[in-house]
């Protein structure tokens, strides 16, 4: 996929929230997703601008390589959702989907499981 181990900026203009299956929370949103591919194992993300959700400024995810798992049929994925359903932080994302469509970009977060999407476009994707 076009998107897979490439930094990139993504401007979303709208976000979504779910937890147990329902939308707890949208609107418009002027949210700057900006990635960078720090080496082979991990990518850095950073969220500016105009945030209307609990969610991290600042992670890093790891990257496990497309033959375990990142590549998907629909989506490139960095991360997992770990075994345990506690995390230590619960604004820290531990999966990001990135979907072939190139209009969505979403992170899963745990304790309580949650989704938040941020819909827009790729203004910029870069080479490692």
């Amino acid at each position: 996929m076009q998107i897979y181990k490439k930094s990139f900026i993504f401007e979303a203009n709208r976000f979504e929230e779910y937890q147990d299956g329902r939308c707890i929370s949208s609107g418009p949103c002027k949210t700057s997703v900006i990635a960078k591919v720090l080496n082979d194992e991990c990518i850095g993300m950073m969220l500016k601008g105009d945030i209307s959700v609990n969610i991290n400024g600042q992670f890093g995810l790891p990257i496990f390589g497309s033959q375990y798992g990142d590549v998907l049929i629909d989506r490139v994925q960095y991360g997992r959702i770990p075994e345990s359903m506690s995390w230590h932080d619960s604004n820290e994302p531990v999966v990001c989907n990135i979907f072939n469509n190139m209009t969505c970009v979403r992170f899963a977060m745990m304790s309580p499981l949650r989704i938040v999407e941020f819909h827009g476009q790729f203004t910029d994707i870069q080479d490692l």
